[in-house]
């Protein structure tokens, strides 16, 4: 049994049929290294079922105190079925690019069911005319809520279901889940972890007015890490008005040397700077296109991982966040790097020594079901209030080195990223055997094509890739 942290209520709590907080990645496989050249998907039910052992994250859900007098539980779910959470299809012919997409897209929509253990996996079949493949390769799409990981705990998770060989499926390890906890047995738990006392959070959640929410929200907002004031302006965009509840998806693979040879056209630049330069030019082409570019530029939240070396292989979300503008008011694709890179470089210097959100800091002193409250609130106030973000870049980490899934070696990665009211938009960078990739996730009324966003990103690399040949 394991008690949410803050950072990761904050997102259960969030969650809605418009927003569904999990991330979502897409691996697909050459299966012509796993045993007899194919894979079927009982070798995959086999493969996941000899690796559960791995992350206890598989087999845990959620469990609530009554009236949310703390923050919820993760505990083993007794009634466990392998075959509830990972599911089967194929594309119609012919299974091209863009049908792969939309189906990603329509996966990345849909909910989660939080009564159980909050992951699935879709196997996809049928990509025979996805170009660049090789032939009879397959597709999985994983999908895990937020409040379980953020992108560095994903990682493991990640590494629960692969090897470094195209080896054949894992002896399923015994596995006996623990006994659900009573009522009086979670109390106790809280109040071992220093949480409210229930006596007081009822008095709380008595005197706290709904019209007091929005205040609580407000707060909780004005302590985020983008928050402050720093000098940088949000403009409107098309990407800042309440999301739906449906998505679109897209991505782009590029040779990872190019991107060196980009990067080293501005001393002291990283590959994250290249990739928000890249991201500035797409949404550059994009808005102009749709005659909706902005006078200044469009400002984009980054995540930050704030795990210390002792936290490092800790499970759960420990996230703050910067802001960085990328520079989509600037044509010349070099100085916007050079801006990108000067903006970084500050904002870098200024994160040394933080040692936690400051939001923890305010979420500590409210009881689970007020946070709960106030956290919606929050979602309210980007397209309500002030205007600090447009929308999100953050980078995913991914292995160095190959890596296979029953028997098949992965060969491409990309991911899908939740949305919240008033930032429509999220992109995720990876990088995996010398490819550099750039997925994106947005609302489909805010981005009726993708296909066509798609291509602005191609164009942004080329530019990029053209001025560091100069």
């Amino acid at each position: 049994m394991k008690q949410l942290n803050w950072t990761d209520t904050s997102f259960l709590r969030m969650e809605s049929p418009t927003m569904p907080m999990h991330i979502s990645s897409l691996y697909i496989y050459d299966p012509s290294t796993a045993p007899g050249g194919a894979v079927g998907f009982k070798d995959v039910l086999a493969t996941v079922a000899g690796r559960l052992h791995r992350a206890p994250a598989f087999r845990r859900k959620l469990t609530e105190l009554p009236l949310g007098l703390a923050t919820p539980f993760w505990v083993d779910d007794p009634d466990f079925d392998l075959e509830f959470h990972i599911r089967h299809i194929a594309l119609p012919r012919p299974g091209d690019w863009r049908q792969l997409c939309i189906q990603v897209a329509r996966l990345q929509s849909r909910q989660i069911d939080l009564s159980k253990p909050p992951w699935e996996m879709t196997v996809i079949e049928g990509l025979d005319a996805v170009e660049g493949l090789p032939a009879g390769c397959f597709a999985v799409v994983t999908k895990v809520h937020h409040s379980v990981i953020d992108g560095v705990a994903g990682v493991e998770l990640i590494t629960a279901i692969h090897d470094l060989e195209p080896t054949a499926p894992s002896p399923i390890e015994p596995w006996e889940p623990e006994t659900p906890p009573t009522t009086k047995r979670l109390l106790t738990n809280a109040a071992k972890g220093g949480v409210t006392q229930p006596i007081r959070a009822v008095k709380v959640l008595a005197t706290h007015a709904p019209a007091a929410l929005l205040g609580a929200g407000a707060a909780l907002a004005s302590k985020l890490p983008w928050a402050s004031s720093d000098g940088v302006t949000a403009p409107p965009s098309r990407f800042n008005g309440k999301v739906t509840a449906h998505r679109v998806f897209e991505a782009r693979y590029h040779d990872f040397e190019d991107i060196r040879r980009i990067k080293a056209m501005v001393p002291g630049a990283t590959v994250n700077d290249v990739a928000l330069a890249y991201v500035g030019g797409a949404v550059r082409y994009y808005l102009d296109h749709h005659g909706d570019l902005p006078e200044t530029s469009l400002v984009a939240a980054c995540p930050v991982n704030i795990r210390t070396a002792e936290q490092a292989g800790t499970e759960g979300n420990m996230l703050s966040a910067m802001r960085i503008a990328l520079a989509t008011d600037v044509a010349d694709p070099l100085e916007r790097l050079r801006l990108i890179q000067a903006s970084t470089a500050i904002s870098r210097e200024g994160r040394e020594g933080v040692k936690a959100p400051a939001l923890l800091e305010v979420a500590e002193l409210l009881p689970g079901a007020l946070l709960g409250l106030g956290m919606r609130a929050m979602s309210l106030l980007p397209h309500a209030g002030p205007l600090v973000v447009n929308l999100t870049v953050t980078n995913v980490p991914n292995s160095r080195v190959p890596l296979y899934f029953a028997g098949s070696k992965l060969v491409r990665t990309a991911g899908n990223g939740p949305l919240l009211h008033g930032m429509g938009l999220i992109h995720l960078i990876g990088t995996y055997l010398g490819q550099f990739s750039v997925s994106l996730t947005s609302d489909r009324e805010m981005m009726p094509d993708p296909a066509f966003y798609a291509e602005c990103m191609q164009r942004s690399f080329e530019d990029l890739l053209k001025a560091s040949a100069v």
